[in-house]
């Protein structure tokens, strides 16, 4: 497939998804309600995948799609996929509810369990962010022309992406022994996947994910890193995380970071054995 033209048409519809997310947004009139896995779900949530699961329907009408909006599909029927589109119309939406911009479209294409192609919009600054295993990373604002981004080598500024709302103080537990390496260690709180974004365009360099996701928050975003010249792995096997395997679409525990020398091994290590 022709990722290029693919992204051409993908931006455009997630622009079409963000409209009617931001309308909602501006609304504040959410429509909360709660799904079985405790987590939140707003009307945007919701009009923004069925834009997106027509919109992908009209562009590829032979490739199924996973979205986290849409709860009918099966095991049994994923089993059959080679190739599908793996999709959340809204990640982060306790950002979205909390009403601090930090929230995002994320739209993978999955081949043979790997993301070979990913492309994040953000809808409250129109940012859009894309890459592929054909495509160099890119990013672009509210449809300027678009610039390629990478990932940065280490040096004696690490920077930490971590979450808003998970994992602060295991983090730091983990992650000490490696402060003897830098100058400086600071932590940037963000939500969603821009986190993984930030280590795509090289701002931050490492993140640590000890807290449990779903497929769908990090598919397009290991695509993306992984075109800016980054890592997204298993943080056990330290090997990329694989797609549609089996029956559970929770992610294992994993890392992100820009530089593939990052000395992930010695972080899995000290998780494999922590202190007494």
């Amino acid at each position: 497939m022709n990722h290029k033209k693919l992204i051409k048409s993908l931006i455009p519809l997630c622009e079409q998804a963000s409209e009617a997310i931001m309308q909602v947004y501006t609304s504040k009139d959410f429509a909360i309600r709660i799904k079985q896995d405790l987590s939140p779900v707003t009307k945007a949530d919701l009009a923004a995948h069925e834009i997106i699961q027509k919109g992908l329907l009209d562009l590829t009408p032979d490739i199924p799609q996973l979205s986290e909006e849409d709860e009918s599909t099966t095991f049994q029927q994923r089993q059959q996929w080679d190739r599908f589109w793996c999709i959340d119309p809204l990640d982060g939406t306790k950002e979205f509810i909390q009403q601090n911009d930090e929230f995002t479209i994320n739209i993978a294409l999955i081949e043979q369990h790997k993301p070979v192609l990913g492309i994040i919009y953000v809808p409250a600054t129109k940012t859009a962010y894309w890459g592929s295993t054909q495509l160099p990373a890119h990013k672009q604002i509210d449809g300027q022309r678009s610039a390629q981004i990478r990932s940065r080598p280490l040096g004696q500024e690490l920077i930490i992406a971590a979450s808003r709302r998970h994992g602060q103080t295991r983090n730091d537990v983990l992650l000490k022994p490696l402060y003897k390496y830098f100058r400086r260690v600071h932590n940037q709180a963000v939500g969603s996947s821009l986190k993984m974004c930030l280590i795509a365009e090289g701002v931050a360099d490492f993140y640590p994910r000890l807290f449990p996701t779903s497929e769908w928050d990090t598919a397009a975003a290991q695509a993306i890193v992984e075109a800016a010249g980054g890592r997204l792995v298993n943080a056990t096997s330290l090997q990329p995380l694989a797609y549609n395997e089996q029956e559970s679409l929770e992610n294992p525990f994993f890392y992100v970071c820009g530089d593939p020398q990052f000395p992930l091994e010695e972080v899995a290590l000290r998780r494999a054995t922590p202190p007494a």
